[in-house]
């Protein structure tokens, strides 16, 4: 007999303190000794996961409390059967409640399974409060999208005591329409449709916040805003009746456990690793809604995939790019490419991507290629060409060059203006010659030319470019457009089987023309991720014009993950009356574009005499945050100018606060940096400064279709700033604030 199999369990209960194991060959009570139990494969292991809300809460444990959590993960392991230390207290709301110990005064919150042998941890708490925790709270599997989930017992008892009772003959319910039958199939639970039928208005409704699972309230908040059944499904991502789990068992073994919304680590490092970067887990989270998008075998052509910040669109990328590799047949000489807009968000890209590996257990280091669409055409150009391009970065001194073009040609619109027209619109279509210049299509431009001013243009264009030429450099849009026509020549052999493209609305029409060119016309070619409303250049491209066909493939994402909704509602009303695209030539909106949760305060906004009062109401906030248990890493400072951002950067760092600028490679403490570098970004508690008037955008009376264009993209850019908070967000300004926020300031 193998010494595993001497071992075997005499009694198991998930109500006992403790399981006592027996020797057949001594016939005396003994502990298994952990060698032969590292030696078993996992017959008698019981299984610990951590649930979402766990990873939420864990930054606002205390430290002392957060070493110890690897320890739940030891004592699964080190015993054959889970029991062995967790208690079920004598009163409970749900009989699968447990708690484990994690130290003398704080307990795990456990769910323990019906059936089989799949616990999850919920939280972590202090005793009394992980008791009466368990006191007032039940678990549940929708029985739609097979989400673990929590009924508060003592709110919906407080919320069937205060909804109106309202005589028969008045106000039909809110939900009449809908049979029982149409509501369970969308996840609402039997118990909860008492409480439903009796909603008949939005205050009504409102009551159900926080009683019902979050799920189930987006349902019915959902159908009330006038969704359509089979939206409400594909939103939430719920699976047909015969794809659903049958048992608790198999629910959570095949679906709650065989998705990211509940962590499983394979062994302490793993588990470390998440404990010690809980926002990198967060980011890879995918919701069941977009798992069907970034894990479809096949696509016809190219994908694309809109919604507004924080809706997942890194996310669905990240995993559809995961997806891809892992599908890439042994002959492809090429990886994947992901490619983004600035080097910040292709840092952050690669590594969720390595935190996606370690909890798949997968490895596509190799498989996949991570880079910036302009180091991409720096690339392929000193490829082509044999040496490095110089690329001309320093913005005073190509404001010079136009501003000499404009001087040497008599040009009578300002360089700015000429250097757009360049840009946005001879550049971006492909003009070549003055003839293709004087007949192309000006379509979206902010200014009518006539003839005659076309050819003063031309001059000054080709008076600038000279220039460019002699000194022997590009700008990055330039590079993007010889490396476009470099690729157009390569052999197929060389392109890359797939490109996944995010952030994709500040690309410009060169960029999109190259990565049109990089990747073979085709299934499954270029998955694109997106949103105009976040748009902080003025490159508008209809993808359809770039030879990218994404019709009957578009997707769009409403329920953002990332901010809480009083920070979102707040941001969005910044958007009000503006008029975004869809990244295709048509138009897009943020109808039905709402928070997946609600915070605990509205976004603060405070104005000071004086840049320096700012500066240290801004030490004041940032310390408040530290000492309410806020992690200085996340926690971000954004200002629409370089010179702010560092200004704040130094004010914090004169405070004994340790700060980092967001333009430099070493990174700790609090994160600055400019509005644009914020972009891709996410932090617990957000300070957006420096929201002062100033003329950034053209006068209505000088340009007015300029004007509009100058007040979408810096209303974009403060939306940008904004939702990258998730719980805190605090705005401010010296002298008077931006008219922006006029109708926000009370």
């Amino acid at each position: 007999m193998c010494c595993a199999a001497r071992y075997l369990p005499a009694y198991v209960a998930h109500n006992e303190p403790s399981v006592v194991y027996r020797s057949q060959t001594a016939g005396k009570a003994v502990q298994p000794p952990l060698d032969v139990m590292d030696q078993t494969l996992g017959v008698f292991m019981a299984s610990l996961g951590f649930a979402q809300s766990f990873f939420r809460r864990l930054p606002d444990l205390p430290k002392e409390v957060q070493k110890r959590i690897p320890d739940l993960l030891s004592r699964f392991q080190e015993s054959t059967v889970a029991g062995l230390h967790l208690e079920k207290p004598h009163a409970i709301a749900d009989d699968r409640g447990r708690t484990i110990r994690v130290t003398k005064f704080w307990r795990g919150v456990v769910m323990a399974p019906a059936e089989g042998d799949h616990y999850i941890l919920f939280d972590v708490l202090e005793h009394d409060k992980a008791y009466a925790w368990l006191e007032r709270h039940t678990f549940t599997i929708n029985s739609a999208t097979r989400e673990v989930e929590i009924l508060d017992v003592s709110a919906m008892r407080a919320v069937a005591a205060a909804l109106p009772t309202y005589p028969a003959h008045q106000a039909t319910g809110m939900f009449d329409s809908y049979d029982d039958a149409v509501l369970l199939d969308l996840g609402i639970e039997t118990a909860n449709l008492p409480l439903v039928r009796r909603i008949r208005s939005d205050t009504d409704l409102d009551l159900l916040t926080g009683a019902v699972p979050a799920s189930q309230h987006q349902v019915l908040e959902m159908l009330a805003a006038g969704y359509a059944v089979r939206e409400v499904r594909a939103e939430r991502g719920i699976p047909t009746g015969s794809d659903r789990p049958g048992t608790e068992a198999t629910a959570l073994r095949g679906g709650v456990f065989g998705s990211p919304t509940v962590f499983v680590p394979k062994g302490i490092r793993e588990l470390q690793n998440a404990l010690d970067h809980p926002l990198d887990l967060w980011r890879i989270f995918l919701h069941p809604s977009q798992r069907s998008t970034a894990y479809r075998e096949r696509f016809a052509g190219p994908v694309r995939v809109t919604g507004g910040a924080g809706t997942g669109k890194t996310v669905v990328a990240l995993h559809r790019a995961h997806h891809l590799a892992r599908q890439l047949p042994g002959t492809v000489r090429r990886p994947v490419l992901v490619t983004t807009f600035v080097r910040t968000l292709a840092d952050g890209l690669k590594a969720n991507l390595a935190s996606l590996d370690a909890v798949t257990g997968a490895d596509t280091g190799s498989l996949i290629e991570v880079t910036t669409v302009d180091a991409l055409a720096h690339r392929i150009v000193t490829e082509a060409e044999g040496s490095a391009p110089n690329v001309l970065l320093d913005e005073e001194v190509l404001t010079g060059r136009w501003i000499d073009a404009a001087a040497a040609t008599d040009v009578t619109c300002p360089p700015t203006r000429l250097r757009q027209e360049w840009e946005n619109v001879i550049l971006a279509r492909g003009v070549r010659t003055a003839e293709d210049y004087l007949s192309v299509s000006r379509t979206g431009s902010a200014q009518a030319l006539t003839r005659r001013q076309r050819l003063r243009v031309w001059a000054a264009v080709e008076h600038f470019l000279d220039r460019m030429h002699t000194a022997g450099e590009r700008t990055f849009y330039q590079l993007a457009d010889d490396a476009a026509r470099y690729a157009r020549a390569m052999p197929a052999g060389d392109l890359f089987p797939h490109v996944v493209v995010d952030e994709a609305q500040d690309l410009h029409p060169a960029q999109w023309r190259l990565l049109r060119a990089v990747v073979p016309d085709g299934p499954n070619d270029l998955f694109i991720v997106g949103d105009a409303h976040q748009r902080i250049y003025d490159h508008r491209v209809a993808l359809a014009t770039m030879g990218i066909n994404v019709r009957g493939r578009s997707y769009r994402l409403r329920l953002n993950y990332r901010t809480s909704e009083e920070i979102l509602t707040w941001a969005i009303a910044l958007l009000e009356g503006q008029v975004v695209d869809d990244l295709d030539g048509g138009v897009d909106d943020l109808a039905g574009y709402r928070s997946a949760f609600r915070g605990t305060r509205p976004p603060t906004m405070h104005g000071y005499p004086t840049p320096a009062a700012e500066l240290d109401g801004l030490v004041s906030t940032v310390r408040g945050w530290i000492d309410g248990g806020v992690e200085p890493s996340a926690i971000g400072v954004a200002a629409r100018t370089r010179r702010a951002a560092d200004a704040a950067t130094k004010a914090l760092g004169e405070a004994g606060i340790e700060a980092s600028s967001l333009d430099r490679r070493w990174r700790g403490g609090v994160e600055t940096g400019t509005m644009h570098r914020m972009k891709g970004l996410e932090y617990r508690a957000m300070a957006v400064v420096d929201v002062a008037a100033r003329s950034a955008v053209t006068p209505k009376t000088n340009d007015p279709a300029l004007h509009a264009q100058d007040t979408l993209r810096e209303l974009c850019l403060l939306y940008v700033a904004c939702t990258r908070a998730r719980e805190f967000l605090a705005v401010s300004w010296s002298g008077r604030p931006s008219p922006f926020l006029a109708t926000l300031v009370t």
